[in-house]
């Protein structure tokens, strides 16, 4: 079976898609470590990721995924980037590398292929309309931009970065609009998904809305 979260930078995709994975016993695959990751290697090997968008130089690499329990470990030929996959500045640059057609279909295959011998709930921004248009069960997970940005400075803070409550929202805010404008596979809304706005909600609010929309 075949879950598929999608929605903006920022609404709580992954969060809600671990709770999901463990009440249900599926593997918790997350589509953004996988970008997070190449990030990492492309910059690791000397490429300009912020101008990569039509960048056909890049030679072709392997992404595989293992798990180690419930963590998700993502290698790019044969290195584990996992140490600065949550860096602030990685996040950001992958929605530059996301834009790369060479990267997003080999992303794209390495999901599908896991797919075919596990039972997942993957979260990212065109996973229910590109990656999974068939899915069993398919959502899409709003939340404002304000709250969004509430929530990663939370998570900023607490690790003691140093970065303010208005850059968040305007980094977030400009990765809606690289996200929406895409030429090849746009954030939208997937057909026949489950639309959540979780602006007001709780993770466990959330979680239990959509675990009663799933039917197994």
């Amino acid at each position: 079976m075949i879950i598929t979260i999608d929605g903006p930078a920022g609404s709580g995709k992954s969060t809600v898609a671990e709770a999901i994975s463990k009440k249900l016993g599926f593997i918790h695959f997350n589509s953004g470590t996988l970008y997070r990751a190449v990030c990492c290697y492309l910059l690791d090997v000397g490429f300009d990721v912020e101008n990569i968008k039509f960048d056909t130089k890049i030679k072709k690499f392997n992404i595989s995924v293992n798990y180690n329990g419930n963590r998700q470990i993502v290698l790019v030929n044969n290195k584990d980037y996992s140490a600065h996959l949550r860096d602030n500045n990685i996040s950001a640059l992958s929605a530059s590398v996301s834009v790369n057609k060479i990267v997003r279909d080999t992303i794209d295959n390495c999901q599908r292929k896991f797919s075919k011998t596990h039972n997942m709930v993957v979260d990212g921004r065109d996973i229910g309309s590109h990656v999974f248009p068939n899915a069993d069960f398919k959502f899409y997970l709003d939340c404002s931009i304000k709250e969004r940005a509430r929530r990663r400075f939370k998570e900023e803070k607490s690790k003691g970065n140093k970065i303010t409550l208005k850059e968040i929202e305007k980094q977030i805010s400009s990765r809606d609009e690289i996200d929406k404008n895409k030429t090849y596979a746009p954030l939208v809304v997937p057909k026949n998904a489950e639309i959540i706005d979780c602006t007001k909600l709780s993770v466990d609010e959330t979680v239990n809305l959509m675990l009663s929309k799933i039917k197994r």
